[in-house]
């Protein structure tokens, strides 16, 4: 694996994270944009989004380790 395989994979995965807080907020706002664009900017989304991207790497690695 290369650092921009690695790098590639960690960014895509952070945007998927955000996409799915910001939906959350999006919903958690009734369909307010505005105000979910607020709340999705909040050190708290900031962690969600750590959080999922770390759960999502960590899935990723647990099933290449099961696949070797």
């Amino acid at each position: 694996m290369t650092i921009s395989y690695i790098l590639g994979n960690l960014l895509g995965r952070a945007l998927v994270s955000y996409a799915i807080v910001w939906a959350v907020c999006v919903l958690a706002c009734r369909f307010r944009w505005r105000a979910a664009w607020r709340s999705s900017v909040r050190w708290y989304s900031g962690l969600a989004v750590l959080v999922l991207t770390l759960l999502g790497m960590g899935g990723a690695l647990v099933r290449q380790g099961a696949a070797l």
